[in-house]
């Protein structure tokens, strides 16, 4: 009996069926949370392998729209497939060769993403018009819109897809551009030296009194570069010195020769500078080597891109510069070199040849602006003796802008010759040469010297035929020209009135550079490009 009891309170093998069922739970329990995580795990991925989708994606689209920047697709410039027909892109890493817009991007792309994840995950991108109204709202309807920038606004879609790991991603974005001068239009000579020599007859007068007066007139009534009447000086007409501080008189020695480097020890000299007329300016004019490229862009676009033209050592022997038959105002012409690459070659603007381009850009070479050597009035024969643009001389004979023949000059403009626009030339020692018509000697003794019986007649033949200076000590002696056994014939006319002459006469020419800020304006490169804020949109649904 007490046995029986005993063996009805031993419950030993209920706790076996306790734990195991607390194991089961735990088990049942686990395997769900096991669930639950390897469920998380795998969104996890998922999530990682959509967010490397998208990053592709929207690096594609960030690369393009720099990109755009460099190479804008106007309706002159192409290389992009037609929005409606077809994708541009490759792979990464792939290195088959591809269409040229893929090929901009592909670089960039390869170099960024190296991680095995994006082995071989393709990308794909359009370039599409906005519409004419302009919106700034993605629609699938662009999608039937011309390629590249057709309406000229400076706005384009830009639409890019990636896939990687079997996730593909799509975004678009609205990317615009701003156009930019090419050149400073502040700026009408910017060198790193420049000679304003008043012609050699000029140069040639030793009458101290003749040259004082005449340079003193003519360099500050007439610059060597006259600033925009709409736009005066510091606002346009500046001339830019490479060659150091305008401060430091022997700098200034330097850079400037002819009659302005005659005025240096006269007081319109420190009026010029102290009037903002001179800066100084960087070794180049374009510190954004892309810029360079973008104006030869331009002109291989418009088939006004020239390799090479002849050229020759001698200015004076220099052959014309061969222009394309389609260059006109709203083209740039490029030569690359001239010649052995330092040698000139000339642009007629004579009489009834003026020329007009957005610019005239030299790379390796020398350039003559050459007039019909006589002096027109600039306001009433716009049609003669003048060039119209920028003249921009790269001074790429060596790589650093620098010169193996520094006393020749990159621009020369001679013989009437005006540009009316801007004058640059890269490097420190690149030289531009200013050089006004000679007057007309012959004129002076006409107009000085009355031809009024056989002696002044005779003196008048006698005049002319000295040469200039002894023409000007003659003229400007203060003694008696023609003497008879009465007295004088013929007084020597006043040092005012043979200046007064001479001045009138190149006072018709005017200044070498007429600065003109639109004209200048008018050559403009892309700049800054970029997705207009707002406009990112992710195309792909969650």
């Amino acid at each position: 009996m007490r046995l029986t009891k005993r063996v009805r309170q031993d419950e030993r093998g209920a706790a076996l069926i306790t734990a195991l069922l607390c194991t089961m739970v735990m088990l049942a329990l686990g395997l769900a949370l096991l669930a639950v995580v390897d469920t998380q795990a795998g969104e996890s991925s998922n999530e990682r392998t959509r967010d490397r989708a998208f990053n592709l994606s929207e690096s594609v689209l960030t690369s393009e729209a720099f990109v755009l920047g460099r190479n804008w697709p106007t309706p002159i410039v192409g290389g992009y497939p037609a929005c409606s027909a077809a994708e541009f892109g490759a792979a990464i890493d792939d290195s088959a060769a591809a269409a040229a817009a893929a090929e901009r991007l592909r670089p960039n792309l390869n170099a960024s993403y190296t991680d095995d994840a994006y082995s071989a995950a393709p990308w794909r991108a359009r370039v599409c018009d906005d519409d004419i109204l302009g919106t700034t709202v993605w629609s699938d309807a662009v999608l039937a819109n011309q390629s590249g920038d057709a309406n000229g606004n400076g706005k384009v879609w830009v639409r890019a897809q990636s896939t990687v790991d079997g996730r593909t991603r799509a975004v678009v974005g609205l990317v615009s551009v701003r156009e930019i001068a090419a050149v400073n239009p502040r700026f009408g000579l910017v060198a790193g030296s420049f000679s304003d020599d008043l012609g050699p007859a000029t140069s040639a007068i030793t009458n101290a009194a003749v040259l004082s007066d005449l340079k003193l007139g003519l360099l500050t009534t007439y610059p060597p570069v006259a600033p925009d009447p709409d736009n005066p000086v510091p606002a346009s007409g500046v001339t830019g010195l490479r060659c150091g501080l305008l401060n430091q008189a022997t700098e200034v020695k330097t850079c400037v020769t002819g009659a302005m480097a005659g005025l240096s020890a006269l007081p319109a000299f420190d009026t010029l500078v102290t009037g903002r007329t001179y800066e100084q300016y960087p070794s180049v004019s374009s510190t954004d080597e892309d810029t360079i490229g973008q104006l030869r862009k331009q002109a291989t676009d418009a088939s006004t891109y020239v390799p090479t033209t002849s050229g020759d050592n001698n200015p004076d022997n220099a052959p014309l510069c061969s222009l394309p038959a389609g260059a006109g105002a709203n083209t740039v012409v490029f030569f690359e070199r001239v010649g052995n690459g330092d040698q000139y070659c000339y642009i007629d603007v004579g009489l009834l040849k003026s020329k007009a381009y957005k610019a005239l850009v030299i790379g390796r070479g020398r350039v003559v602006i050459r007039g019909s050597g006589t002096i027109t009035n600039y306001e009433s024969a716009p049609e003669s003796n003048r060039f119209t643009g920028v003249v921009y001389a790269l001074n790429l004979q060596t790589a650093d802008h620098s010169l193996a023949t520094p006393t020749k000059e990159l621009v020369r403009i001679e013989k009437g010759a005006r540009v009316t626009g801007a004058v640059h030339a890269d490097g420190k020692n690149a030289k531009v040469a200013l050089i006004a018509p000679d007057f007309d000697a012959s004129a002076l003794v006409d107009a000085l010297i009355p031809c009024t019986d056989i002696a002044t007649c005779a003196l008048r033949v006698t005049l002319k035929a000295l040469g200039v200076p002894a023409l000007i000590t003659r003229l400007t002696s203060g003694t008696c020209l023609l003497d008879s056994i009465l007295g004088c014939v013929v007084q020597a006319p006043s040092v005012a009135s043979v200046v007064g002459n001479i001045t009138s006469q190149l006072t018709t020419y005017g200044s070498a550079i007429h600065s003109d800020v639109d004209v200048i304006k008018a050559l403009e490169v892309y700049g800054a490009s970029g997705v207009t804020p707002g406009t990112f949109r992710d195309l792909t649904p969650r």
